[in-house]
């Protein structure tokens, strides 16, 4: 290898300062030796030679049987090959685990691998784990512990690993993908609710939409349609039309929660967008309470990049779209707020001040609604006169809503943000 360098089967082997520096002796050893004609001088610079170019390309050698896999493990799990299997959390201590299988008889030495964590904290994105020895035919399991830092689709990038075994003359790496899962989604942080006034002071409401079958209050007659059930015919009125009439009835609206995000760019205020972030954690925190008491709930944005499903959706698929939504355009707010899907709550969740809002959720609380508005203030996440202002203007709002007979929850950063909510 004159160059000191090559590559074989996406394989990179080096000659390290060591290796030269043992080269330089060999070489400085048979000058003198030439000069002097001393034959021990001869003999030390054969035996430095020969222990470079021999040892050269063992570390190589040893990386080219090896094979790696990745699983992820929760306190709660005992972990599984499929990310879809998975329910991860921002702030939730996770272990990867790490196998390295060596499928030749030569024994690897010295291991040193680098796993790219990008779910973790900046600080341990680049975990090192080092394997004093994995013998011929075996394998080898390490365990790195870590927290999901941050909710989002996380993909794995390929393990880098490296050996100057034996004697640290010549380094080889490679990149080794691992088997296992893709990467994980981690869902946002969500806290539990021991109440909340939105759903607990507001009956069920009734509406005159006919739902055949349903045990509501009786409010006339129509003709039979197919599939009508037998048991709802009105055989006195039956009799006296000569056709088919069927009781029609006031079903009961299943209350329902609807939930309405900020997602414009100028919502998403801190260094890293941390009232966006809070925004979605209080959006999480409520389709958890609603989740729990078996209530329905949609969720309802202004961006045009992420739009919401219309439909009322399932705990995973809410958490899974909370995941991977960004802050983007700049739609207004309050258009989304007069176009509600139908439902007996609404809370607005407002990442940034907004007064827009004013008027569309005046309408809804006068339309009989129940109605909250949860604003995050700015002011913690952003320092000097700027933040000092973004506060002055969320708690006018929050005064204006109150006079609105809106309910309104101001949260910031305080570890107990949820206690807030519950008020």
């Amino acid at each position: 290898m004159p160059s000191g360098a090559r590559a074989r089967q996406g394989q990179a082997v080096r000659v390290t300062r060591r290796g030269w520096a043992v080269a330089a002796i060999a070489l400085l050893l048979y000058f003198f030796a030439n000069q002097t004609q001393v034959g021990w001088l001869y003999v030390l610079s054969a035996l430095a030679a020969g222990l470079w170019l021999t040892t050269l390309g063992m570390p190589g050698r040893m990386l080219r049987g090896l094979a790696a896999g990745r699983r992820v493990l929760t306190p709660l799990a005992a972990g599984s090959d499929s990310s879809a299997d998975l329910e991860l959390h921002a702030g939730q201590p996770i272990t990867l685990e790490l196998n390295f299988y060596n499928s030749s008889r030569q024994p690897v030495l010295l291991l040193r691998a680098v796993e790219p964590c990008a779910l973790a904290p900046f600080p341990d994105q680049n975990q090192i784990v080092t394997i004093p020895a994995i013998a011929g035919r075996s394998a080898a399991r390490v365990r790195i512990e870590t927290t999901c830092a941050r909710r989002g689709w996380f993909p794995f990038a390929p393990l880098t690993v490296e050996t100057r075994a034996p004697f640290g003359l010549s380094r080889a790496s490679r990149a080794l993908a691992a088997t296992g899962p893709d990467g994980v989604l981690v869902f946002p942080e969500f806290r539990e609710l021991a109440q909340l006034d939105l759903f607990d002071q507001q009956p069920a409401v009734e509406t005159s939409a006919a739902r055949l079958g349903a045990a509501g209050e009786f409010i006339g007659v129509r003709d039979f349609r197919p599939g009508d059930p037998r048991r709802n015919v009105h055989w006195r009125s039956t009799a006296r039309a000569g056709r088919l009439i069927v009781k029609e009835f006031a079903a009961e609206t299943q209350p329902a929660l609807t939930m309405a995000l900020d997602l414009r760019a100028g919502s998403a205020l801190g260094p890293q967008g941390d009232t966006l972030e809070l925004g979605i954690k209080v959006a999480a925190t409520l389709a958890r309470y609603a989740h729990r008491r078996s209530l329905p709930f949609s969720l309802l944005t202004n961006s045009r990049t992420w739009p919401a499903p219309p439909s009322p959706l399932s705990w995973w698929g809410l958490m899974s779209y909370l995941a991977r939504l960004e802050a983007e355009g700049e739609a207004p707010f309050d258009e989304s707020l007069r176009h509600l899907p139908p439902g007996t709550f609404v809370a607005a969740i407002l990442p940034a001040p907004d007064s827009g809002v004013l008027g569309p959720l005046a309408d809804l609380r006068r339309a009989g609604l129940a109605v909250m508005a949860i604003i995050v203030d700015p002011s913690p996440f952003i320092p000097g006169s700027a933040g000092h202002r973004y506060g002055i203007e969320a708690r006018r709002l929050a005064a204006e809503l109150d006079s609105a007979g809106v309910a309104v929850r101001l949260v910031g950063p305080d570890p107990d943000w949820e206690r807030v909510l519950a008020e």
